[in-house]
């Protein structure tokens, strides 16, 4: 998987984490005090998308619009760590960075608050991102949507995209929001949880006969060659273009964190996708593993290949 040339458009953001330990009670409310030990600042959404792709050592190219902050400055700089190009990351100031900020106490969140912008970017800024998307296709190996909401994502954009990725030939995933369930079409690979699925499919996951057809349905709805339905402590319902339903177990031992899973699970399938000769049972497989380490991290967590093969050596002895 290493050297492959990813694209990763989307929502990027800052994972604030403020951990601290709680020893009383408010006296002003019935909340806890938290006594602030350390702050951890890490990248989040696409860019945790494209954190996860250096790590197995490809080489993400984050098309994707920041705010002209403060905030936007320390995800530029958080990205260059991993040496991640930013060259395709727009600054726009009528926009906000997006911070999530969580509250953890003894590896508990307390809260968590959101500062972001949540109306799609003007004709400009859009324009900007489809001019960087118009010369990076051509020399990229694949395309991996990772949608969290926030507007960069919507048809004057995703349109275009798909229909230049299927004009190149070009791999293209997209890890969904129930919100634009209207844009998503003629893609090769989708990677909804349980909740999404449901919303897609109008009927709840709740039987082994439910979920065959919730995948079929998706496959159907939105002309997509390719699902994984990730399903928490359930593992994996994958459905190919061709071939029967494969389940997988969850292949998490403990789980601290789910922050960011899903990022970790699109990252792996669609680079493992991408090497000649891998089905895409044994890319889910691959990142299966993968959000079975990442789930027993604390925090939003990437994982390397060393990890893994570490981590399936421990599940086979």
């Amino acid at each position: 998987m290493a050297g492959k040339r990813i694209a990763v458009v989307g929502d990027v953001m800052v994972d604030r984490f403020v951990r601290g330990t709680v020893e009383r009670i408010s006296p002003e409310a019935p909340v806890p005090v938290v006594r602030v030990q350390r702050e951890q600042n890490l990248p989040g959404g696409a860019a945790n998308v494209a954190r996860n792709l250096a790590a197995m050592g490809a080489r993400p190219e984050i098309v994707a619009v920041v705010g002209d902050d403060d905030d936007g400055d320390r995800l530029l700089t958080l990205l260059a760590d991993l040496e991640c190009s930013t060259d395709c990351l727009v600054r726009d100031p009528e926009r906000q960075t997006t911070v999530k900020t969580r509250v953890v106490a003894h590896h508990q969140q307390v809260v968590r608050f959101d500062r972001e912008t949540l109306a799609p970017p003007g004709a400009a800024t859009v324009a900007r991102l489809w001019h960087h998307l118009q010369q990076l296709l051509p020399a990229v190996d694949g395309v991996i949507v990772s949608d969290y909401g926030k507007g960069v994502v919507g048809e004057a954009l995703f349109r275009p995209l798909v229909d230049l990725c299927r004009q190149l030939g070009v791999f293209i995933a997209v890890d969904p929001k129930v919100k634009n369930f209207n844009l998503y079409q003629r893609i090769n690979l989708m990677t909804p949880n349980t909740m999404e699925a449901t919303q897609a499919c109008g009927f709840p996951l709740d039987s082994p006969a439910a979920v065959r057809r919730a995948g079929t349905f998706i496959q159907r709805r939105f002309a997509c060659d390719n699902v994984i339905i990730t399903r928490g402590e359930q593992g994996m319902a994958v459905f190919p273009a061709a071939g029967e339903l494969l389940e997988l177990p969850t292949m998490a031992k403990e789980v601290f964190d789910v922050t960011g899973a899903g990022d970790t699970v699109i990252a792996l399938a669609s680079l493992a996708s991408l090497v000649a000769g891998v089905s895409l049972e044994e890319a889910a497989a691959v990142a299966n593993l993968a959000a079975g380490v990442v789930v027993g991290k604390v925090g939003t967590a990437r994982v390397s290949a060393a990890e893994i093969i570490s981590y399936y050596d421990h599940w086979h002895q």
